[in-house]
Order: C-alpha cells, then structure tokens, then sequence
C-alpha cells in the first residue's frame, strides 16, 4: 500500500470511530454509557455535562480527521492529533487496568483497538514527515 493511501486509509478509519463515538456521546451519554453497563445519572446535570464535553473533544478529533484527508496540508497534524488521542486512551485504560482491574472484556478489546488505531496513526504520520521532507 502507498503512503499516500496508508494516511488516507488511516485518517478515515481513525476519524470515523471518533465522530460516530463522539457524536453518540454527546447526543446520548446515558444511552452511549449504558452499552458498557455504566449507569449514568438522569438527573446530574453536572456529569452529564463532563461527559457531553469529552464527547465533543472526541468529535473534534473525529472531525480534524476526516478534514485531513481533503485537505493535505493539515494530514500531519491530523495524524499526529489522532495519534495522541487513541494512544492516550489506550495507555490510559491500560493504566487502569493495572490500578483498578480487569474489566469487562469489551473494554479489553476497546483497549486494544484504540493502540492499534494509535500506532497506525503514529506510523502514517512518521512516513507522512519522511516522505514530505524529501521533497
């Protein structure tokens, strides 16, 4: 696979997962919670608000992807944007894995899927600044 279709690839997949998540948490944070057997209170107007901001940074990310693949110039940055997201929250629940123990094996695999979505972000944007600082 060229480069060039590795970031867009990487971009589209990465930006995706994000607005569809972000977009549900933001929308439904009860509902979005619930599917992972967290039960969020209807009435804390405080929490609810928490949780619809982290859904909106997560769509903000989601969106920065998927601008990414339009516009060249923000592909790195994109990247690289994605790349902390997904590793951040992997390293995060891996951490809490450790601290607070194993949790349901969903989240096991959600770990798992926001690494590797990490990784492919890292590496496309690594090939990305190789590739643009030989021209």
């Amino acid at each position: 696979m060229s480069h060039s279709k590795f970031r867009h690839a990487t971009l589209f997949v990465s930006g995706t997962i994000a607005i569809l998540i972000g977009a549900a948490i933001v929308l439904d944070p009860i509902g979005f919670h619930a599917t992972s057997g967290i039960h969020l209170g209807a009435g804390d107007a405080a929490l609810l608000n928490e949780m619809r901001a982290a859904g909106g940074a997560i769509l903000a990310i989601g969106l920065l992807a998927i601008v990414g693949l339009f516009l060249r110039q923000l592909q790195i940055l994109a990247l690289t944007a994605s790349a902390v997201f997904y590793t951040g929250y992997g390293l995060a629940r891996l951490a809490s894995l450790m601290m607070d123990g194993v949790p349901d094996q969903m989240a096991v695999w959600i770990t798992a899927l926001e690494l590797a979505v990490g990784a492919m972000c890292f590496l496309a944007a690594a090939a990305s600044g190789t590739t643009s600082a030989l021209r």
